[in-house]
Formats: C-alpha cells, sequence, structure tokens
C-alpha cells in the first residue's frame, strides 16, 4: 500500500484512464472529465422473508449514504469506505392511532444493522464492487436502524410497520447514519439523522462514544426537522470532526420553511468543545425548508466541499460547493439564526460552486457520498439507491394508486381509500424503485484546476 497523499500517482492513473496526457489535460481548461462505476455486491444481499418475485428473497445493499478515502494503492486500486442509513424502509399509509395520524415508516427487514462497507475500485477496468462490511454494534450486540423510543434524544416519533401493517417496536441504539470519515487511530465517526447524534466506533465497528443535543452537542440541534438530522460528517487536518445539519431547524417548530440558513457543527474530540457556523442555503427552492445537504469533505485550511441539492425552480439540482469557514462568525447556542435575528450582524461561511453535477452526466436524485481525491481534481460521488425498494400497493379498483392514498385504523385493523371507503382488499408489497436509482453509481469528476 502506498500513501495515499502521492498525488501524481492518482493523478496519473486518472488521466490515463481517459487516455490524456497532463500536457494534454492542462490544455482542457473547461470540461469536466467523468468516469462511472456501478458498484456491484452480490455477496451483500440483505435476506428478505417475502414473496415478491421479482426480489427472490434479496434486497440490493445501499452502501451509498456517506464516503470517505481508505487508501490507494501501487496497482491504481482505490478503496473507499461507505456506509449504509438504516435499511431498507419505504412510505405507509396514513397511521391512525387513536383518531390522532402518527408518522410511520414499513421496515421490510427490520434485523438489518446499518454497516460500513469497503469499496473497492479498479479504474482501468472498470470495476468497483463491495469488498468487506463492517456492522455497528455496542457492547457486542448489533444495532438496528429501529427508531428511537418516543421521549428519547433522537425520537422521531415514528412507529416502524412490517408489511402486515404490525407494530415493530423501537431500538434505543438504533441509528440511521448518513455521514463517515476516519481518525487518525482508525477509528470511525459516523453522524445520523436521528438524533442528530454522532458517533466514534472502533474499527470492528463497536461504538466507544455517542454525542446528542444536550450530552455532547449543542442542545439547539434537538430542534431538527424529524429525519432531518445531521447528514455529512468529515474530519480536517487537525482531527476536528465537521457535520452538517441537513436542512435548517425547525425552532420551536416555527422556522422549518422560514429560515435562511441551516448549520455546520465543529467538535474537537480531545476537548469536547464544539462550534456551530452558518450555512446559506440556495435560493431557489419553494421555501428554505425544501434544501438538503448531501455531504462535506475537508480539502484543509478550513476549507471544504458539500453537496446541496433539492428542487429549484421546479428541477432537481445537485450541485457541490466550495464552503470556507475561516471568517465565519461562531453561533450560539440558540435559535436567533433561524428567527432571523442575526440578519447583518454575522458572517455565514462563504461558499461557491465547484461542480453542477447534473451539467455533468448525474442523472439520480440522492448525491449523498463525498470525497476529494488526492490529486485534488477528482471529485468522488456516489448516490443512495434507497436499496433499490419502494412500497406498491394492490387495489382492483384503483390500478394506478399510491401508497400514502390510503389510511390505516390501527384499533380496527381496517384500510381506507382517499375517499373514506374501506378497502378490506388493499395489500402493501415491495417493489422495485425507478430504474435510474436502483444501482450504486460511484462517479469521478475530475476539474480542469485543482482545488
Amino acid at each position: 500500500m502506498t500513501n495515499p497523499w502521492k498525488k501524481w500517482l492518482l493523478s496519473g492513473l486518472l488521466l490515463a484512464s481517459y487516455g490524456m496526457t497532463d500536457l494534454q489535460a492542462a490544455d482542457v481548461q473547461s470540461e469536466v472529465q467523468t468516469q462511472t462505476f456501478i458498484v456491484q455486491a452480490a455477496a451483500y444481499q440483505i435476506p428478505y422473508a417475502g414473496n415478491e418475485p421479482e426480489f427472490r428473497h434479496r434486497i440490493n445493499p445501499g452502501y451509498g449514504s456517506a464516503l470517505a478515502l481508505k487508501a490507494v494503492h501501487e496497482d491504481g486500486t482505490i478503496e473507499f469506505y461507505a456506509v449504509t442509513d438504516r435499511g431498507p424502509n419505504g412510505d405507509t399509509p396514513k397511521y391512525m392511532h387513536q383518531g390522532k395520524q402518527v408518522a410511520g415508516k414499513f421496515f421490510p427487514t427490520p434485523n438489518f444493522t446499518p454497516s460500513i462497507g469497503v469499496i473497492t475500485v479498479h479504474p482501468r477496468t472498470q470495476r468497483a464492487e463491495i469488498t468487506a462490511s463492517v456492522p455497528l454494534k455496542v457492547n457486542g450486540k448489533r444495532i438496528s436502524g429501529l427508531p428511537v423510543a418516543k421521549g428519547m434524544t433522537g425520537s422521531t416519533n415514528e412507529i416502524a410497520l412490517s408489511l402486515a401493517m404490525q407494530n415493530l417496536g423501537t431500538d434505543t441504539n438504533g441509528l440511521d447514519p448518513e455521514g463517515i470519515a476516519v481518525d487518525r487511530d482508525g477509528n470511525f465517526w459516523i453522524s445520523d439523522e436521528y438524533g442528530p447524534f454522532i458517533v466514534k466506533a472502533d474499527k470492528h465497528g463497536n461504538i466507544l462514544e455517542k454525542y446528542a443535543p444536550g450530552k455532547g452537542l449543542p442542545s439547539i440541534l434537538a430542534s431538527r426537522v424529524p429525519n432531518r438530522g445531521s447528514e455529512g460528517l468529515t474530519i480536517d487536518e487537525r482531527g476536528h470532526i465537521f457535520a452538517l445539519i441537513q436542512s435548517p431547524l425547525n425552532v420551536d417548530g416555527k422556522t422549518a420553511k422560514t429560515a435562511k440558513y441551516t448549520r455546520i457543527v465543529e467538535l474537537d474530540p480531545a476537548t469536547k468543545e464544539t462550534k456551530m457556523y452558518a450555512y446559506p442555503v440556495d435560493t431557489g427552492y419553494k421555501n428554505p425548508g425544501k434544501a438538503k445537504l448531501g455531504d462535506i469533505t475537508s480539502i484543509g485550511n478550513g476549507q471544504f466541499l458539500i453537496i446541496e441539492q433539492g428542487k429549484q425552480n421546479g428541477a432537481m439540482q445537485n450541485r457541490i460547493y466550495k464552503v470556507d469557514l475561516r471568517q465565519a462568525t461562531v453561533l450560539e447556542n440558540n435559535g436567533d439564526l433561524e428567527y432571523g435575528r442575526l440578519e447583518g450582524k454575522i458572517k455565514p461561511a462563504a461558499k461557491e460552486l465547484v461542480l453542477d453535477l447534473r451539467a455533468h452526466g448525474w442523472n439520480t436524485e440522492k448525491a449523498e457520498g463525498l470525497v476529494l481525491l488526492p490529486d485534488r481534481r477528482t471529485i468522488a460521488v456516489i448516490n443512495d439507491n434507497d436499496f433499490g425498494i419502494t412500497i406498491g400497493v394492490t387495489d382492483p379498483a384503483r390500478p394506478n394508486a399510491d401508497v400514502t392514498d390510503y389510511s390505516y385504523d390501527a384499533a380496527t385493523g381496517t384500510v381506507t381509500d382517499k375517499d373514506g371507503k374501506k378497502v378490506p382488499q388493499a395489500k402493501f408489497y415491495l417493489r422495485p424503485n425507478d430504474p435510474s436509482e436502483q444501482e450504486t453509481r460511484l462517479l469521478f469528476f475530475t476539474l480542469p484546476h485543482s482545488l
């Protein structure tokens, strides 16, 4: 294994894979070169008890929620760490409990353990595959991705359901991982959407530390929109952890759609000190709450690359910005930012567009993993394939029905359609999601100039 920061090695290999010399590449001032890998994972299929013929009792894994560089080898092979989220899940009908609607999600494989995978990439032969997987554990016991119990820090108040509408319960240690990085000692640092939590795990996946709002993280972060917690994490050259909050906070339940900023959180693992900074979301969304940050990677000296995405002016956008925190104001642990009380009084993070992914071949909804490779020109981006699944419904009266058109009353066990009519024959089942979303795709975007 070679030192992954030998820039000449990776740069030369990538340029050779495009049939370009360094001299030729220098002539290309405005072109972005792309290379696409479909990540194979046949050995890591997830067992599934259902009988839908498309799945044959197996679900595709989804190691695309975050990305970190593991190593670059002398033969050009590149290894990444990637992480799954909470596991296969999908929308439920409106779930009514004691006359009130409760948030719910189907979990077709409730025993799934969020895991860290190794993606091995062979640029010359265009191959990429999962070659190892490390499940996350607490005290040696595998955790699940089931929601945290109601009333606990990190609870989303969701009910986890089987496809037969059975309540699957909760998991005190449940995580929905969305960010990953590796420190100098080989420990994993992972951020999560539920809490938001930040956890430290050893190389075997054993969770050593867990930070939560009010317990190591600023308490204001508990105001995250449910399932919009921390969506990315990175470590800078000092060993400091930086985590993104996916969307603007919903302080007092009033600011999710109006706050112009979301937050970047800095944690010093040595001193446990935390800081927060304001990240200004783009202005083209229906409202700021539609913005979603995808991942963050440190490029040194207080600068980062960040994925920002969502529908802007009616069209899906996936963009990578260079973000600079060197002049950004450190925020207090309160909601003044979200209420707009700090306008003109603080300096938010500075941002500039580096890459419009959709202008260069990206065609999936979720860009969720991000790495700048050692040549400092090539950006690796991976998608979240949602495990290749979505939820379908069979209803003879409505052949094109959507699962969200229905309601389920837990007290009576009855299903009704959107007109309030009982539909005892309606059944919910697993089906493949859109073909463009099913595969895990890892793309390399090589810029004309280094960052």
